[in-house]
C-alpha cells in the first residue's frame, strides 16, 4: 500500500470550508490520505522443481521495477480423489494461480506420444505456443511475426463418429477459437491431414453461430498446403491450430523461417490457464538457462491475464526500447554488424535501470494488446467471447477450404 497526500481534497469537512474570523490566521487543512493499492500477481511454484537462483533473481529485479506485489504459493498436492471431486463440479472449487515455471522447456513434439494418457503431460486441454518477432535489425520489416500455435492435447481428441480419425472435443475447439479472436487475431487456420480434413469441417459446422464472427477468417487447409503458405509469408495467419501429431512439424518450421530458435512462452489451459512454462525444439532435461526475452514474454502474459495490464505493457514497451537500440540476446540473435549483444543478467539488469533511447519505441503483441469495443471502451484484459457477448446475433465466419495443389 502507498500513501498519497492531497493538501486539498473534494472530501474537507465542512467547518474548514467557512471563511475565518476577521484577523484570524486561516488554519492549515490537513491533506487527505488515499489508499493506492499495489499490483498483485499470484503464482503457484511447481513442487518437483524450484526455481533455479538467477530466474528467481531476474524475476524479483523484474517485479520490483515494475512494483508488482507477487504472492508465492506453493502448489497444492491433491489426492486423486479430490481430484475427481473437482472435475465433477468445477465452478465448486476454488481457482487456482498458474504454475509460473519458464524455466521448464517441454519439446514441441511431446504431444505425439501414441499414449493419449501419458502421466509425464500435465492436466490440460490444449496447449497454446506465442511466436513473437520483435523486429531486432529488422527495420524495413512490416510484417512481424506474431501467431499463437495453438494444439489440443491427445486426451482432449475423440474419434469422429463413423471415421477412424481424432479430432478435439468440440468444446475444447471452441475454446481455442475464442481465445484467438479474444487476442483480436483475425487470420486463423486449422492445420489436419487429409484423413481428418472432413471431419474437422464437420465439427466446426456443428458449433454453429458460438464461432461465428464478421471480422475473422477461419481457413481449413491440409498440412502441405499450410506449410507452402507459411514459407511464402511466416505472417499468413495470426493464429494457427494444429493437430498433435503435426505440431513439431509446424513449431520447426516457424522457427527455422523466423530465426527465433529460442524458446517460446507456452501457456496450460485447463479451463483457465493452469501452468506458464516454455516450448521449445529440444526438451531439456534440467532447467532451462536463463532467457531475458522469455522471462519478460512469461512475466508479461501472467501479469495481463491476471488483470495488469498496465504493468504488462511497460514490461514490453521497455524491452522493445532495448531492441529498438539494437541491443539483443544470445536465444534472439541477429546478423546484422550493428546490433550489441549481452547475456540475459545484463540485459535484464540494463532493462530495469533504463537505457537512453525512443522513448516511443513501437511494439505491439496482441497477446496482451487492450481491447477496445463500442459499448466499453478501453478494456483492461483480453476481449471477451463474442459467442457470449450480448447483441444482435453474429454475421456467419468466413470458412475457406483450401485443397493441397
Amino acid at each position: 500500500m502507498h500513501l498519497c497526500s492531497n493538501s486539498q481534497g473534494p472530501n474537507a469537512p465542512p467547518h474548514q470550508a467557512q471563511t475565518p474570523a476577521a484577523g484570524a490566521p486561516p488554519k492549515p487543512t490537513p491533506p487527505d490520505l488515499q489508499l493506492v493499492a499495489r499490483p498483485a500477481l499470484s503464482i503457484a511454484q511447481p513442487c518437483k522443481q524450484a526455481a533455479p537462483a538467477d530466474w528467481d533473481a531476474a524475476l524479483d529485479s523484474l517485479t520490483q521495477w515494475l512494483d508488482i506485489e507477487v504472492k508465492r504459493t506453493p502448489m497444492p498436492r491433491m489426492s486423486r480423489l479430490r481430484q475427481a471431486s473437482g472435475w465433477s463440479a468445477p465452478f465448486a472449487t476454488k481457482a487456482q494461480p498458474p504454475v509460473f515455471a519458464p524455466w521448464q522447456c517441454w519439446s514441441s513434439v511431446m504431444l505425439q506420444q501414441p499414449d493419449a494418457a501419458d502421466p509425464a503431460l500435465p492436466r490440460a486441454n490444449w496447449v497454446g505456443s506465442y511466436l513473437l518477432d520483435s523486429g531486432a535489425a529488422k527495420p524495413l520489416q512490416r510484417n512481424r511475426p506474431d501467431v499463437l500455435l495453438m494444439s489440443p492435447l491427445p486426451g482432449a481428441c475423440v474419434i469422429a463418429d463413423h471415421q477412424d480419425v481424432k479430432i478435439p472435443r468440440s468444446g475444447v475447439l471452441r475454446d481455442m477459437l475464442a481465445a484467438a479472436q479474444g487476442e483480436a487475431r483475425q487470420k486463423l487456420v486449422i492445420m489436419v491431414d487429409a484423413q481428418q480434413r472432413n471431419a474437422m469441417v464437420g465439427a466446426l459446422l456443428l458449433l454453429g453461430r458460438s464461432v461465428a464472427s464478421k471480422e475473422h477468417t477461419l481457413d481449413v487447409v491440409s498440412v502441405e498446403s499450410g506449410l507452402c503458405e507459411l514459407v511464402r509469408n511466416p505472417a499468413r495467419w495470426d493464429a494457427i491450430i494444429v493437430m498433435p501429431n503435426l505440431r513439431g512439424l509446424v513449431f520447426a518450421l516457424l522457427a527455422e523461417i523466423t530465426g527465433i530458435k529460442g524458446p517460446w512462452p507456452m501457456l496450460w489451459h485447463h479451463r483457465t490457464i493452469s501452468m506458464i512454462t516454455a516450448e521449445g525444439l529440444e526438451e531439456n532435461a534440467g532447467p532451462a538457462p536463463l532467457d531475458a526475452a522469455l522471462l519478460i514474454q512469461t512475466l508479461a502474459l501472467a501479469a495481463a491475464h491476471a488483470g495488469n495490464v498496465a504493468p504488462a505493457q511497460r514490461l514490453m514497451a521497455g524491452a522493445a526500447r532495448m531492441w529498438d537500440c539494437g541491443i539483443i540476446t544470445p536465444s534472439r540473435g541477429s546478423v546484422a554488424p550493428y546490433v550489441t549483444e549481452i547475456d540475459d543478467q545484463e540485459f535484464i539488469a540494463q532493462l530495469c535501470c533504463g537505457i537512453p533511447g525512443r522513448r516511443n519505441a513501437t511494439w505491439h503483441w496482441r497477446a496482451i494488446a487492450p481491447m477496445r469495443t463500442p459499448a466499453s471502451g478501453p478494456a483492461t484484459g483480453p476481449a471477451p467471447n463474442p459467442a457470449s457477448a450480448p447483441g444482435p446475433a453474429p454475421c456467419p465466419a468466413k470458412l475457406r477450404l483450401v485443397s493441397p495443389s
